[in-house]
């Protein structure tokens, strides 16, 4: 096949190398155009798409949600204070009056033990959410990737569209002067010059249609990847040709499938999603276990203190630190009833569970038609290419006979013109099949977690 379509190469450069630059710039200008190839749109998308961004930003958000799961789970609790306090003073040994004016300093560590396992399911359930976010940035590389590229050879698509049909009006304008010429020598009548001018006349409106559907398209590529540059400032260096270097690995259809389904983004982030309510699930049902904690705490306070001399008291104030340990249980027996609140929040999530696996059976089943269509649909373009590359070919010898034919005066102009519709087409349904060979194999590629750069 790449020897069919390295021919077809050659014929297309001969016929179109002095038109290439026609489409791409109108009016000659002498400043230097930005070159943009297909690695450094990939690079440019990467850079500017807001969408990867926010994609990005979701993932920081779920790493933040972890760490604060984890610190939750193993990181006590630390509080320090200072008070002032004044107090009516209270009689005290001896006569004496307390004092009214109190001060302390006091710090407490305290942890939470056991809550019937609640942080440590919290914080595995914001492991598997981070992954999901995680996975979910991949993909969107992926999409990023997948869509620039089909972006960036569409628009080659429109420009070779666009060259078939300036060869065609060239090849039109050539027989209507042949014809002219022939029609004032008397050879052939006045109705068969004017057909051939009006064929001529026809072409001028599908290349103005196709060469604004190149500006357009271009326009949208080069915003799509961040460049706000005027759109003939750029040129877009590639060749659609290249996009037949892709090739689908040679792996066995049932192989192939298992993979894909394996690696199917909606399929795992549905996973992910029930292995999530599986976490809150067991968060729900906590209730069951009492909730163990446990506090160290130690103060430093101005304390009133009566010294004794013989018969008579005295107060002094001094510093006296203190200390505590403490241990606590609890358990909420409202909690065991089945019509409680936590009983009910736990029979939902369970209830939830269920309904998500039966979405799930279904999802798998769409996806996996899906992937079989897929695959077909790529293995079919590429005989299709194959197909269309031969046709070019045929099309294109049966049209120069037409030509050489009616030069020769052996044919009607009418068989030349069906001859050169036969051979429109096929160049037309060759540069299309090579779009879709290239599209629908990058899917596959993507899939597959192969890489589809050319």
């Amino acid at each position: 096949m790449k020897k069919v379509l390295s021919i077809f190469l050659l014929i297309s450069v001969l016929i179109y190398g002095q038109d290439a630059g026609s489409i791409e710039n109108t009016n000659p200008v002498v400043n230097e155009k930005i070159q943009i190839t297909i690695e450094e749109s990939l690079n440019l998308a990467l850079e500017n798409n807001r969408i990867l961004k926010q994609s990005f930003y979701d993932l920081e958000i779920a790493k933040v949600q972890k760490d604060k799961t984890f610190a939750d789970l193993v990181v006590p609790s630390l509080t320090v204070g200072g008070s002032v306090a004044f107090i009516k003073s209270r009689e005290l040994t001896g006569g004496l009056k307390s004092s009214s004016d109190q001060y302390l300093f006091d710090a407490k560590l305290s942890k939470v033990i056991f809550t019937g396992l609640r942080n440590w399911n919290a914080n595995e359930r914001q492991k598997v959410n981070l992954q999901m976010l995680e996975e979910q940035y991949d993909e969107a590389l992926k999409d990023l990737s997948l869509n620039t590229q089909i972006s960036f050879y569409n628009t080659f698509v429109i420009r070779e569209n666009y060259l078939v049909y300036l060869s065609s009006q060239k090849a039109l304008s050539n027989r209507m002067s042949f014809t002219y010429i022939q029609y004032r020598n008397g050879l052939v009548s006045e109705y068969e010059y004017l057909n051939a001018k009006v064929q001529f006349e026809n072409t001028k409106p599908n290349l103005s249609t196709l060469s604004n559907n190149y500006q357009s398209q271009k326009l949208s590529f080069l915003r799509s990847i961040g460049v706000t540059n005027n759109v003939d400032e750029v040129e877009i260096v590639g060749d659609l040709f290249n996009a037949t270097n892709i090739v689908v690995p040679d792996i066995e259809y049932d192989e192939m499938l298992g993979i894909i389904m394996q690696n199917n983004i909606e399929l795992k982030n549905m996973e992910s999603s029930i292995e999530i309510l599986e976490y809150n699930k067991k968060i729900a049902q906590s209730y069951f276990w009492p909730n163990i904690s446990a506090s160290l705490g130690g103060s430093y306070g101005f304390n009133d203190k009566v010294i004794q001399n013989g018969v008579n008291f005295a107060l002094e104030r001094e510093w006296e630190p203190d200390f505590n340990v403490g241990v606590s249980l609890s358990y909420s027996l409202d909690s065991l009833f089945p019509f409680s609140a936590p009983a009910k929040q736990a029979e939902e999530v369970k209830i939830n569970i269920q309904k998500l696996e039966v979405t799930y059976d279904e999802l798998r089943d769409t996806i996996e038609v899906f992937s079989r269509d897929l695959i077909a649909t790529s293995r079919s373009k590429s005989l299709m290419l194959l197909s269309q590359s031969e046709n070019v070919t045929t099309a294109e010898h049966a049209y120069n006979m037409a030509v050489r034919q009616y030069q020769g005066g052996t044919i009607s102009l009418l068989e030349v013109n069906d001859a050169e519709i036969v051979y429109l087409n096929a160049q037309l349904s060759f540069i299309q099949s090579i779009f879709e060979y290239y599209s629908s194999t990058l899917q596959i590629m993507k899939l597959l977690n192969r890489r589809g750069d050319n």
